[in-house]
């Protein structure tokens, strides 16, 4: 029983070798079966286009269904006349720490105005901009119930 588990290991790889280069040599054989197809177009060809490789013959390629990815972005704006000549208004916050920032917030939840958040080191500023007047002015009177300075000016 020891001698038959001794050689039990090498005797199952010499099978799993002899196998693996059976397969190996069935699915390569030695003489390869390379079917050439004469291309007309490739004979029409000149010497220097084929030796360019395949790249420059892209353009020659006849299959219609396939086409070359290429990144493409479009942009749809849709601006009617009447927003063109509404005088828009521009409000500038200086901010000076983090509970005037959630005061603020809180305060532009209520209103629905989009906001640019500047922060450079540690100063820290909100601009604004609208084309309702009334709406602004509101929020400055808001802001200064929290002393918080605020800058409406004209765009």
């Amino acid at each position: 029983m020891r001698r038959f588990a001794y050689w039990l290991f090498p005797t199952i790889a010499i099978f799993v070798a002899v196998f693996v280069v059976a397969f190996m040599i069935q699915i390569n054989p030695n003489v390869p079966m390379v079917h050439e197809v004469s291309d007309p177009q490739a004979d029409s060809l000149s010497a220097d286009e084929q030796s360019s490789g395949w790249m420059s013959q892209l353009h020659l390629n006849d299959e219609k269904g396939y086409f070359y990815p290429v990144n493409e972005l479009s942009i749809q704006a849709e601006d009617s006349p009447g927003d063109m000549h509404a005088k828009r208004y521009h409000l500038m916050v200086h901010l000076k720490d983090s509970y005037e920032f959630f005061c603020l917030k809180q305060e532009l939840k209520q209103t629905d105005f989009s906001y640019l958040l500047n922060q450079e080191g540690d100063l820290l500023s909100v601009e604004i901009d609208s084309s309702d007047h009334n709406a602004l002015s509101k929020l400055v009177t808001k802001l200064k119930t929290y002393q918080i300075s605020a800058i409406l000016s004209p765009l």
